[in-house]
């Protein structure tokens, strides 16, 4: 019973040092030119957030899901590419891209096939 009554202690102990830590702001970058590991890791997350997202409300528009338009974020930044059949589908797309939430812009590298 004492030994579980350690355990419990120094585990307490280590919560509320790391919790203190965190709330001090020990792992402030704010000085430095370089984002810290987790903001980039955190932009990479709504980046695939974004692509994601895209490309289920691509896949919901019944005009665009037969057509394979390939999509890529970075720095919130769509690019879609791929071939529609009109200049309507191709603005449509366009569109449903900047929609969603957390789009910055939208760069359309979409061909239009004439078919």
């Amino acid at each position: 019973m004492r030994m579980k009554n350690c355990v419990y202690a120094l585990a307490s102990a280590c919560l509320i040092g790391a919790m203190l830590m965190a709330a001090s702001g020990c792992a402030s970058n704010k000085n430095s030119d370089q984002p810290m590991f987790g903001e980039r890791a955190g932009s990479y997350m709504d980046d695939a957030y974004i692509t994601s997202a895209v490309k289920t409300k691509l896949l919901g528009d019944i005009a665009l899901k037969s057509f394979h338009i390939h999509v890529v974020t970075k720095e919130r930044v769509v690019t879609l590419s791929g071939t529609v059949s009109s200049a309507e589908l191709m603005d449509e797309a366009i569109k449903t891209a900047k929609s969603v939430d957390g789009v910055k812009d939208v760069v359309s590298d979409i061909k239009v096939s004439g078919k």
